[in-house]
């Protein structure tokens, strides 16, 4: 047996090889999406599941697999559920109700979740969702603090039932639990498409209304970046980026911007299938890494550092049915950082663009005019969004954000639409190595 052990990037092909050759069930038309839940200086352990990327949203099978780093062998899978027993109990716990009934629910990319019913008031329904990224506590507290001191007309934000002693559980098991009010409505994902215009220009206006409610929260001094922590004992605190994995906390934008670029090119270094690209760009981008990150300019520091729910997008959204502009509830904090504003740029962007695989699909008709709807509302932030610093800071950012291509999931796609796919892409990075 080989002493040296296996490294996560290994474990990682291990595992995709374990899913593809049907450890975990039938693979056929289906890719996989995985998440590492935790390490032991011997084992990796990982959220994997079998995942048709085209079909509706729905429930789905998740298995804990752990692999032995010595050994490299994969131990048999476990499915990860919360059964009927453990859920009464948190019920119980978190709300003094006796549970009536369970079914799954539509999961996150990173959760597996129920829809519950209890006995002592058939009218209410909750979620649990078992976790294994967000700190549940962390997350219970920052949903009450923003119920509790931002309007709910601009920030709806379920109301959250912690379970005693979650912290502690979730530290020992890797997994942590959150309870939150079932909320009736259709994700805005599903219905913006399909919206008329003036209807996009009221919901873009109320989006952004609550963007600006958390990028007024006030953060801990000085202003570092990196995720926003908080707790009834320390209020509000910044902790180390585990969102992208980027380390910090970072205590400027400068250096922010440089491990957000170099984080971008080891994943660049690792994507299969783009031979084509790597050969006429990977070194270009080596050497502009190795030479020219303490070119940032000073003047990104000007940006404002922020509160944000990085991951406030149209899939997070609970729209009314009945009137498909009212926002019912922002869910999903499982994501939340103190940042610069502007790193939020992407996720804005794509409000006024059409869904795409490639994450850059083209604009909708009379995009400006959304556009301009979105920054009229918080017209602070315009000008700011107008600023020479915005200006500097996005051209780093997108840099890092582009460099890397989205996968194309289509083999047989012409050579002609796969150019047409990474346009953007090759358009931002050739635009920034020629300048340099």
């Amino acid at each position: 047996m080989s002493t040296e052990l296996m490294t996560q990037d290994a474990a990682a092909s291990t595992l995709l090889a374990y899913a593809f050759a049907g450890g975990i069930g039938e693979p056929e038309g289906k890719g996989v999406s995985y998440a590492l839940i935790g390490a032991t200086p011997f084992t990796f352990a990982w959220s994997a599941a079998l995942e048709d990327f085209d079909a509706p949203p729905q429930p789905i099978d998740r298995y804990r697999i752990e692999i032995d780093r010595r050994s490299k062998e994969v131990l048999p899978p476990q499915p990860i559920i919360i059964p009927d027993s453990e859920l009464a109990e948190a019920i119980l716990a978190a709300t003094g109700q006796r549970l009536a009934s369970s079914t799954r629910f539509t999961d996150g990319a990173l959760s597996i979740s129920y829809k519950v019913t209890v006995q002592d008031d058939p009218g209410v329904a909750y979620v649990v969702q078992l976790r294994h990224h967000g700190r549940v506590a962390s997350m219970d507290f920052l949903m009450a603090w923003v119920s509790k001191n931002i309007n709910p007309r601009i920030l709806p934000v379920p109301p959250v039932y912690p379970i005693p002693g979650e912290l502690q559980r979730q530290e020992a098991t890797g997994m942590g639990r959150q309870i939150t009010r079932f909320i009736s409505g259709d994700m805005a994902h599903s219905v913006y498409p399909r919206l008329s215009h003036d209807e996009r220009l009221v919901l873009v206006q109320k989006i952004a209304l609550a963007i600006q409610a958390c990028w007024c929260i006030q953060l801990p001094e000085p202003r570092l970046i990196g995720e926003l922590i908080g707790d009834e004992a320390s209020g509000l605190r910044i902790g180390p980026d585990r969102h992208h994995s980027l380390g910090g906390p970072f205590a400027s934008v400068r250096e922010y911007l440089r491990a957000h670029i170099r984080a971008s090119f080891v994943a660049l270094e690792k994507q299969q299938g783009i031979n084509e690209y790597k050969e006429r760009f990977q070194d270009r981008i080596r050497c502009f890494i190795d030479q020219h990150l303490d070119d940032i300019p000073l003047v990104v520091e000007d940006i404002p550092i922020v509160a944000m729910h990085t991951d406030m997008g149209l899939h997070n959204i609970i729209l009314s049915s009945e009137t498909p502009t009212e926002i019912r509830a922002i869910i999903d904090w499982e994501f939340v950082a103190s940042a610069p504003y502007a790193s939020l740029h992407p996720m804005i962007e794509r409000l006024f663009r059409k869904s795409a695989a490639n994450l850059f699909g083209p604009e909708f008709d009379r995009a400006h005019e959304l556009r301009n709807a979105f920054w009229d509302s918080i017209p602070d932030w315009k000008r700011w969004n107008e600023s020479a610093a915005t200006k500097v800071f996005l051209q780093w950012s997108r840099f890092g954000l582009f460099m890397k291509l989205e996968p194309q999931l289509d083999e047989d796609m012409p050579e002609g639409e796969k150019q047409a796919f990474w346009e953007e892409n090759i358009r931002v990075v050739e635009h920034m190595l020629n300048e340099f």
